[in-house]
């Protein structure tokens, strides 16, 4: 039996779009015409997403907890989802229980099960089979795991790579191609590739990695076509049932510029936008003086931060950085849209203890001209440097001109002085957890996480309180 249309599948695929709905409307012609043109040869065309298609920094987003990325995925016509830690870690329960409700494809992830059922979600497959002309395919889901925090709304997250294997182990008896959807990142990627015998093809995400023919790794071939749609991915399977082999897999990537946008998702955008406008165009808040931030200094908005983490999480000491304030506000009326232009961060506040010794390490690195300038990437932050320290529930004595590692001069708790051997509770973000940066604190005790809160809804209860505005005008750093 020869080669011929029955056995090639072609796989348009895109990857942490992250709510850029500029280039949505330019993927959507992308695809379109990819798929019509190879329909009409006769080929079976598959189109899939591999999450973070959503984000809410972008109005339109968090206006309608993501359903105009449905829509817009619903119109461009994808076929299989699976869910990126956006989709799955920054919406509330309820709202993610609602956020695929009218979605016309499938979404897979088999690796995210309900605490109480022990389950996937009713929404929620685990694998999917279907047959294209002479072969069938295996569709896998699994998406990145971070089992304390998707615990806190009601989640288990297993581990993708055991998951996988256990998949492909159960399905590939009555299958002639494995694919996994997969939003757990290129190392991980690789890894399932190396240790995992069975899979012939992992759509990647998460890392924001661009390959652009794709990477082969023993028998598998890894594909990601970058970030925020910047690419569109197409992957070209060929079988022989004869042979009963793959005879034929390439991958390419195609820019997304090379298309003009769809009029059909640009005016669905533009309708969810008039919406977004409305719905977040409340006042809440109304300031009777500015309140500046600076990423340089410490300023009454960032000190403002500081005190709603310690009061939020009932904190000895609230810590956070400048950087997550992204300009300063002024006199008058402050709205949704104004807290979210803000704060954009998906970052969520917690809390841990710490030795008054690590907090001394921390507080002196934080001095660090390079540390205050440090350009961050990726762990929720959307803003563009680190910035200075803002602190509550402490005071600071410093000598700038002293060497570096000996210019905290002493620090008073609550008007105490610290103590090196106490523990102190201090209510911070999430970021700061991972180690960046700051890695002293990695080593916090009982650490906790406050979910689904961000750090923009903390803003927004202080903006809303008197004293809290009124004490943010205090200083906690001095210079001596």
């Amino acid at each position: 039996m020869g080669l011929n249309k029955k056995n090639t599948l072609h796989i348009l695929h895109t990857n942490d779009l992250h709510s850029h709905f500029e280039e949505m409307a330019r993927i959507a012609t992308g695809l379109k015409q990819l798929r019509l043109e190879l329909q009409k040869q006769g080929y079976p065309v598959v189109t899939v997403d591999l999450g973070d298609h959503m984000d809410r920094m972008r109005l339109q987003t968090e206006a309608t907890w993501g359903q105009v990325n449905v829509d817009v995925l619903n119109e461009t016509r994808y076929d299989f989802v699976t869910i990126g830690n956006n989709e799955g870690l920054t919406f509330p329960r309820p709202k993610f229980n609602e956020l695929y409700r009218n979605a016309a494809f499938s979404v897979i992830c088999a690796n995210l099960l309900d605490a109480k059922t022990k389950q996937p979600p009713p929404f929620l497959r685990s694998y999917t089979i279907t047959k294209y002309g002479d072969f069938t395919v295996g569709w896998i889901g699994v998406t990145a795991s971070f089992p304390e925090v998707y615990k806190l709304l009601g989640f288990i997250t297993l581990d993708p790579t055991r998951v996988v294997a256990e998949q492909v182990a159960s399905i590939r008896p009555y299958v002639d191609i494995i694919i996994v959807l997969s939003h757990v990142g290129y190392q991980w990627d690789v890894e399932m590739a190396r240790n995992i015998d069975g899979i012939d093809v992992i759509l990647g995400a998460h890392t924001h990695t661009y390959l652009a023919e794709g990477e082969r790794i023993n028998h598998t071939l890894v594909c990601q076509t970058g970030k925020f749609g910047q690419n569109i991915g197409h992957v070209t399977i060929t079988y022989d049932k004869l042979k009963k082999t793959i005879c034929k897999l390439e991958a390419r990537c195609l820019p997304t510029h090379l298309y003009k946008p769809d009029g059909k998702v640009e005016r669905i955008v533009d309708r969810h936008r008039r919406h977004a406008e409305q719905v977040m165009g409340e006042v809440v808040a109304r300031l009777e003086y500015d309140l500046p931030v600076s990423w340089e200094e410490e300023s009454p908005l960032g000190n403002l931060l500081a005190a709603g983490l310690r009061s939020w999480v009932d904190a000895e000491i609230g810590i956070v950085n400048s950087g997550t304030l992204l300009f300063s506000l002024e006199k008058g009326n402050i709205t949704r849209k104004d807290i979210l232009s803000l704060c954009p961060h998906p970052i969520n506040p917690c809390r841990m203890k710490l030795t008054g010794e690590q907090l001394l390490d921390i507080l002196e690195e934080s001095l660090n001209e390079e540390i205050i300038k440090k350009q961050i990437q990726g762990f929720g932050f959307r803003g563009k440097v680190l910035g200075c320290l803002c602190v509550d529930g402490a005071d600071i004595y410093y000598n700038p001109l002293a060497p570096v590692g000996r210019r905290i001069v002493r620090v008073e708790v609550q008007g105490r002085p610290l103590r090196k051997k106490q523990l102190y509770s201090v209510g911070t973000i999430d970021m700061f957890t991972f180690g960046i940066v700051f890695p002293t604190f990695q080593k916090g005790l009982g650490t906790k996480f406050y979910l689904p809160e961000f750090l923009r809804d903390v803003l927004e209860k202080q903006l809303r309180t008197k004293e809290a505005l009124e004490k943010s005008l205090n200083r906690h750093w001095y210079a001596e």
